[in-house]
C-alpha cells in the first residue's frame, strides 16, 4: 500500500478521536511530555499547514484556534494536507527546522509517523482504548524504527523519547510507542 493511502487513514481515524474530544478534556496531559490534548491537536494543524504551504507554494493559512473550532481546523487542514501530497510534492525537499531538509516522500513519512503516534496519545490522555491498524502501525514501525538516537530526533527536549522496552509479545502499535519513548502506562490526571 503506498504511504498516500497510509497517511490518509491515519488522519481519518485520529480525525474521529479529536471530533470526540469535549470541552472538558483540552487541558488533559498527555503522554507527549509536557503537551495538553490541545497542544496535540495544535501541533497537528500546524504541521498540516505547515507543509501544505511548503508543497503548494501558497501561505500557510490562518485558523481559528479556539477549542470549539479545533476539530473543524483539524479536518480542514487534514484535507488540504492530503490533496496537496500529489505525486509532484513527493519531488519537492521541505523543510524541517532543526531536522533540516527531507525529500519529499521522507517528509511524508515522518507525518505520518507523527499522526499515527499522536493519535495514540490523544486516546490514551482521554481514557479511552486505542485500537491499532497493524498495517499502519507496521508501516510506521519501519519509517520510526530509521529514526537515529540523537538530538534533534530523540532525548530530552527532542521530537520523541529514547527508546523503552515493548512488554514481550506486544503487537507492532505498542512496539512502535516503546521505539518513540512512549510507555503504555495510565498518565497521572490534573
Amino acid at each position: 500500500m503506498d504511504l498516500i493511502t497510509l497517511t490518509t487513514r491515519a488522519h481519518r481515524a485520529a480525525g474521529v478521536t479529536i471530533a470526540g474530544i469535549r470541552t472538558d478534556d483540552w487541558d488533559r496531559p498527555t503522554p507527549c511530555a509536557e503537551w495538553t490534548v490541545r497542544d496535540i491537536v495544535k501541533h497537528l494543524i500546524e504541521g498540516h499547514d505547515s507543509r501544505t504551504a511548503q508543497a503548494t507554494g501558497h501561505p500557510t493559512k490562518a485558523r481559528s484556534w479556539a477549542d470549539d473550532d479545533l476539530a473543524r481546523s483539524y479536518e480542514e487542514s487534514s484535507a488540504e494536507f492530503l490533496a496537496a501530497f500529489d505525486g509532484e510534492a513527493l519531488e519537492k525537499t521541505f523543510d524541517f527546522g532543526s531536522f533540516g531538509a527531507l525529500p519529499g516522500k521522507n517528509a511524508l513519512a515522518v507525518l505520518f509517523v507523527d499522526t499515527l503516534t499522536h493519535h495514540w496519545d490523544l486516546d490514551t490522555a482521554l481514557g479511552r482504548e486505542h485500537r491499532w491498524d497493524d498495517e499502519l502501525a507496521e508501516a510506521a514501525l519501519k519509517v520510526a524504527s530509521r529514526y537515529p538516537d540523537v538530538m534533534p530526533v530523540r532525548g530530552p527536549g527532542g521530537a520523541f523519547d529514547h527508546a523503552v522496552e515493548a512488554p514481550p509479545g506486544v503487537g507492532p502499535g505498542d512496539r512502535l510507542i516503546a521505539l518513540l519513548g512512549r510507555s503504555a502506562q495510565p498518565i497521572p490526571h490534573r
